[in-house]
């Protein structure tokens, strides 16, 4: 499969799977905004800006995570036989189908992965308090880096990518897409949360996105055992 193929995949893997970020982490967008200092101007142009500044640094820190992974990856890889890279694909693809469970409800499988994460966000989450209120750029990008640490399935499922990708800069690439994929909705919770949360909270669409994801899972599983 061609390296643009995955990154078009990541961007509406990170699109469609961003449902799952306005219920988990639509209560932070917004409490990311209330932190903001208040100061006289446009306000609603202001929530917009800092919004941006949030989600550059949370796909920042995605980026740095898919280049850990990815050269991991690429280290495991050397290690496997001739077929390598289908096997982590392969395994993407489960990771995809766990998401769509995940997303729809039926099976929280993905829950013990955000409970290992868990552990590691206790030790970083006080270190948000340093950039509390936010009165300046560099505390916007601070507090969405430190964001995109937080424990999440749907990040944990994305970076079994970057383990396939064949390197840091290819796995860093791919969860820049994806990261990408994710911003339309974070944005709009951030700013607009009154109008989408109903709408992404809806079992309805819920269901549609869990549905893209595993099948996108199965497909690209079967892309890799045709060959």
């Amino acid at each position: 499969m061609d390296f643009s193929h995955d990154l078009i995949a990541a961007f509406a893997v990170g699109f469609m799977g961003s449902l799952h970020c306005v219920g988990m982490c639509g209560g932070i967008s917004s409490a990311l905004s209330t932190a903001i200092q208040p100061m006289q101007g446009n306000p609603m142009w202001r929530q917009l800006v800092y919004q941006l500044l949030y989600s550059l640094g949370r796909i920042s820190a995605y980026a740095c995570a898919g280049a850990v992974i990815g050269l991991a990856g690429a280290g495991l890889h050397a290690q496997l036989p001739d077929h390598g890279p289908s096997y982590l694909r392969i395994f993407a693809g489960i990771m995809m189908i766990l998401l769509g469970f995940y997303i729809s409800g039926w099976w929280k499988v993905l829950n013990q992965l955000e409970r290992l994460g868990a552990k590691v966000w206790k030790r970083i989450a006080p270190l948000t308090r340093r950039f509390i209120p936010v009165d300046r750029a560099h505390k916007a990008l601070a507090l969405g880096f430190i964001w995109g640490w937080l424990p999440c399935g749907l990040v944990y499922s994305a970076l079994t990518w970057s383990l396939g990708s064949g390197g840091a800069g290819r796995g860093a690439l791919l969860m820049l897409y994806f990261g990408l994929g994710t911003l339309p909705a974070m944005i709009s919770v951030g700013t607009f949360s009154h109008i989408l949360s109903d709408f992404a909270r809806a079992s309805g669409t819920r269901l549609f996105a869990a549905l893209m994801l595993m099948g996108f899972g199965i497909w690209t599983i079967m892309s890799q055992l045709s060959h």
